[in-house]
């Protein structure tokens, strides 16, 4: 006993001697503006101790020796810094200034992943833009509240968390992916409408020509969302409570071990609503809620939802190598996630459900590949693909259609009894991604790029009350693209320009039950019969941009591009969308032009400025109107032949230090019916030729204003305020020069104002804030009058731990 405790207590003081001759010194290394500064080095001077920051300008070094000593931090283009520290300090953040003198270094070799990509975006000459969605994390948005506040971007979402949404940039059908493979692969449970913004590192959005390398059928504009992933080990957790009994939560962190590279990376969230807002009639803009009176329909001025419940979850963990010869990343992933929406209004809020929802489970393997100088020096491999399961229930138990009270409608009115419904969809998919990029040369004057990109779709549907009806009849889709991209930097990289051909290829089939069944549910006639299509087309795009002076320059693309139908568009989704076999791929011929300018005053302030336009002429142009089907109203994607868009945006950038920030844009988007004539003999001319295309918004804008302060109330600390708001101008729901101007509906002009507040401790690894969301509790609305919420508050916990 005596000898185990003389061990222990000198164990302890070799561990302790240990403790102290060894300190851990971490922080940020930042710009004067807050932003982070990735590949600075931070070292002892004098001694081997040294160590280079993360994508955040984070950075963790090791002492061996005893204070005092000098701490120096130097990168390309900054200011070194030195200071000398004499007590027992485990964390100190630098600002560094930029050096006027030094010459911005492109140093290819030895970049990390995100410093490539990120240098290849401001080196393109596609009109690009990124927002860094670390500055969110605090907020309880979601990806799609942050992304709408873009310019040229709109999000028409049908109600509040979890709810259908249509994604448009500058007018046009725009793709969404998540770190390069389309978010369509990912399940229904993965949304913009529910991916926390603290999964998220950085938004990328291409307006107009879309690389090759992101590999899908993008038409006019796409969303690359990137997702956080660090070579150190982090994790970052968050729990917020609001309006609504609204519950969001999620989980983000990675691993690395130091000596074999073995990697383990997870990403979880949960969101719940009840979405129980209140709804207000608005009888000069259409918006009546009614209930019964004595069987008649009267209205009343205000109800709250009910029955509109949603949830889901998604947990997803890769395990891999990283910085092997063989491979800088390879991994292997599982993502289940789950979500259960129920669904009270159809299109409009004529029909109230009471008892109709969906849910879904899905689960999907995965496997990356990512490798520089693959095979030979010079070229990039980045190789994925995922095979996914999803079963879905669609069912409706209610009778009867209710009023907004809650009740239900009885048939004493002339209310019809409903049969139940319920059916079940299997849908298997693959996606396989292919994507190769070759520079000729070291500097990458010349480089070219090669991805190939298949997708494929099985559902099948299982009518579970009436067996012998359409139970198992499979709807197929297949998409294949194919991209061919070369990119040349001309007069000392001043000239830009990406030249590419794209393949697109989309293969159909369904099963349609014409069977006729008799009273002891025998087959009497008819047969079920298999209808198919293949449907192929090739386009082209330009793109290129032209430094005039160290700050600014113009950029201008064009192209032919097509955008394939979805599975909802041509098979419904057995809720609010009905089918569409005939729907066409959209086609259009886009041309757009942009000026930049970006510059520092004194150090202390930057200034940014973009301004753009767009001109489209577009061909079988995708809409969505309102149908009525069994007394429902629901939604149908249709082609209209004709369509010309043109229009422009600008956004105007202010920031002094990282103390005050400004952001201003605003966006003019014209969609006009460009098919003359309504038949092949061109004698009847259409009646909405020349005129706009109805319900659809086409002036926006938003303002962002933040204030931000350090070290109040206790050293370690950040204080920071933000007011939003979100302009909308009035636009026709229907056709604006047909009937009186009395008889035309229209969604009226919206001003949405929001407040937030956050505070942050013991350097950013505690967080806590407040939001109020349309402060004023403004009439909201994005889709066929269908209201969004109202003034609704929030709270946020984040713990962020390095």
């Amino acid at each position: 006993m005596l000898k185990s405790t003389y061990f222990f207590f000198i164990s302890l003081f070799i561990l302790t001697t240990s403790a102290h001759a060894q300190t851990t010194i971490t922080g940020y290394v930042k710009d004067l503006f807050g932003k982070g500064i990735e590949s600075a080095t931070v070292s002892i001077t004098g001694t081997d101790s040294r160590t280079s920051t993360d994508v955040d300008g984070f950075y963790k070094l090791r002492v061996d020796s005893k204070p005092p000593y000098k701490l120096e931090v130097t990168s390309v283009g900054y200011i070194t810094q030195n200071i000398l520290l004499k007590g027992n300090e485990i964390y100190k953040d630098f600002q560094l200034k930029k050096d006027e003198h030094v010459l911005e270094l492109v140093n290819v070799r030895g970049q990390t992943d995100n410093q490539r990509r990120v240098g290849e975006i401001k080196r393109s000459g596609f009109n690009v833009s990124v927002i860094d969605m670390n500055r969110y994390a605090n907020q309880t948005a979601t990806v799609n509240q942050i992304l709408r506040t873009a310019p040229g971007v709109t999000i028409r979402e049908d109600g509040g968390l979890g709810s259908n949404f249509v994604f448009r940039i500058n007018g046009l059908a725009a793709k969404i992916y998540i770190d390069g493979v389309p978010m369509d692969d990912f399940g229904p449970a993965m949304s913009l409408n529910n991916i926390p913004v603290n999964l998220v590192d950085r938004i990328e959005i291409y307006k107009g020509v879309v690389p090759a390398f992101l590999g899908s059928d993008a038409l006019g504009g796409a969303v690359n969302i990137i997702t956080k992933q660090r070579n150190r080990h982090f994790l970052d957790l968050s729990y917020s409570y609001g309006s609504f009994n609204t519950h969001q939560a999620s989980l983000v962190g990675m691993y690395t071990n130091p000596k074999n590279k073995l990697s383990v990376r997870t990403n979880a969230f949960y969101n719940y609503s009840d979405n129980s807002y209140k709804m207000y009639t608005e009888e000069k803009y259409g918006v009546i809620l009614e209930k019964v009176v004595n069987n008649k329909f009267v209205p009343i001025d205000e109800a709250k939802r009910f029955n509109d419940r949603y949830y889901s979850a998604m947990g997803q963990i890769e395990v891999g190598l990283r910085d092997k010869s063989w491979a800088d990343q390879f991994f292997i992933g599982l993502t289940y996630a789950a979500n259960n929406k129920q669904n009270q209004l159809g299109a409009t809020i004529n029909t109230v459900y009471g008892g109709n929802w969906r849910e879904s489970a899905y689960i999907m393997p995965t496997i990356s590949y990512k490798k520089q100088n693959f095979l030979v020096e010079r070229l990039y491999a980045d190789i994925y693909a995922n095979y996914g399961y999803d079963v879905s229930h669609v069912r409706d138990t209610a009778k009867y259609n209710y009023e907004w009270t809650g009740k239900p409608i009885t048939n004493s009115i002339g209310q019809a009894l409903r049969n139940e419904v319920h059916t079940k969809y299997n849908t298997a998919s693959i996606l396989a991604r292919a994507n190769f990029n070759y520079d000729f040369d070291e500097s990458r004057n010349n480089s070219l790029n090669l991805n190939y990109n298949l997708s494929t779709n099985d559902r099948q549907s299982y009518d579970k009350v009436l067996n012998n009806n359409t139970s198992g009849l499979p709807n197929n889709l297949v998409k294949h693209i194919v991209g061919l991209a070369w990119q040349n930097q001309w007069l000392e990289k001043r000239l830009v320009n990406n030249i590419a051909i794209k393949y697109y290829g989309l293969d159909t089939y369904q099963e349609i039950d014409q069977r006729l069944f008799g009273d002891n549910n025998e087959v009497v006639g008819g047969a079920i019969i298999g209808q198919s299509r293949y449907l192929g087309f090739t386009g082209y795009s330009f793109a290129s941009r032209y430094r005039i002076f160290k700050d600014g320059g113009v950029k201008l693309s064009a192209e032919r591009a097509y955008n394939m139908p979805s599975m909802d568009a041509i098979y419904g989704d057995g809720q609010n969308y009905l089918s569409n076999w005939d729907i066409k791929p959209e086609r259009s011929d886009n041309v757009n032009t942009g000026f930049y300018y970006n510059t520092f005053f004194n150090e202390n302030h930057f200034i940014n400025f973009d301004i753009s336009g767009f001109y489209r002429l577009a061909k079988d142009y995708l809409n969505i109107r309102v149908v009525v089907d069994n007394e429902r109203d629901k939604f149908q994607y249709y082609n209209i032949p004709g369509v010309k868009l043109y229009g422009g945006s600008f956004e105007f950038r202010y920031g002094y230090k990282d103390v005050i920030t400004a952001a201003l844009n605003g966006s003019y988007d014209k969609a006009i019916d460009n098919q003359k004539f309504t038949d092949d003999t061109n004698q009847q001319v259409s009646l909405t030729y020349g005129y706009q295309i109805p319900n659809r918004p086409w002036v926006y804008g938003n303002l962002d204003l933040g204030f931000a302060q350090n070290n109040w109330f206790s050293k370690g600390s950040r204080t920071q305020i933000n007011w939003t708001t979100q302009y909308t101008k009035w636009f026709y729901l229907s056709d604006s020069h047909l009937g009186s101007l009395a008889s035309k509906s229209y969604i009226p002009t919206q001003l949405v104002h929001s407040l937030l507040l956050s505070y942050s401790w013991n350097h950013n690894r505690y967080n806590i804030s407040g939001e109020a969301r349309n402060i004023f509790d403004e009439r909201a609305y994005d889709n066929f009058r269908l209201q969004k919420p109202g003034r609704a508050f929030y709270v946020k916990f984040r713990v962020s731990l390095l």
